[in-house]
């Protein structure tokens, strides 16, 4: 019964983040996109999921990241530079 739930919840979230992305890319981008899905034989959230993995930092760079504009904006708190 779970495993049914987590199933239906996880595609209730696929469509809710496709319909709030799909507004927002460009139509070429869009076109591109379910170009690769099709080529691949994967599902349109699969591939977008692989292609932004690739493109965005590791978790552990955006946690350097993090540190270092939180150690910015304290600099800049106490007139640092």
């Amino acid at each position: 019964m779970t495993e049914r739930w987590d199933a239906a919840k996880r595609h209730e979230l696929t469509k809710i983040y496709n319909a709030r992305l799909g507004i927002r890319i460009t139509g070429g981008v869009d076109a591109r996109l379910r170009q690769l899905a099709l080529i691949r034989r994967r599902r349109l959230s699969y591939v977008l999921d692989d292609v932004l993995d690739a493109a965005l930092p590791s978790p552990e760079d955006l946690t350097a990241l993090l540190a270092q504009l939180a150690d910015t904006s304290k600099d800049a708190a106490h007139g640092r530079s």
